[in-house]
């Protein structure tokens, strides 16, 4: 699961060199906030299959990039919309993975307790193996 940001992609080092040992492959997943119609003025300038589709196009084209990054590993890619916890478990059960990777923050007290964990609520909701990266490492 990467979330668009440098410090997300500190997981895939590891992904790549685990994939290439174990001979698998590597599906990246991005979640988004579901999307609306784009108004101004009170004209829609982008319906939601517009809108959800330029999502989709520049996290086809963020995952190109950082897929270079994982060496020969086989790469897919896909975006959910909803809740980042419920998504990245359902993409996992959905595809099979035998592995849930992230990159955390790893935030303790005040902070944890205000913004949550996206990668605590992955571990407590999956049964799937989780391998958490610290986050810009």
């Amino acid at each position: 699961a990467l979330d668009g940001t440098p410090g997300s992609e500190a997981v895939l080092e590891t992904t790549g060199e685990i994939a290439r040992a174990e001979g698998a492959s590597v599906r990246l997943l991005s979640v988004h906030a579901p999307v609306h119609e784009v108004e101004a003025e009170g004209r829609v300038l982008a319906y939601v299959d517009q809108e959800t589709e330029r999502v989709e196009a520049e996290a086809r084209t963020y995952f190109q990039r950082v897929a270079r990054g994982l060496g020969p590993a086989t790469v897919s890619f896909t975006v959910r919309f909803g809740e980042p916890v419920e998504q990245i478990v359902a993409e996992a059960e959905a595809s099979g993975a035998t592995l849930i990777a992230m990159a955390t923050h790893r935030r303790t007290g005040l902070a944890r307790m205000l913004k949550g964990s996206v990668a605590e609520g992955v571990e407590r909701t999956t049964t799937v193996p989780v391998m958490l990266v610290q986050y810009g490492a």
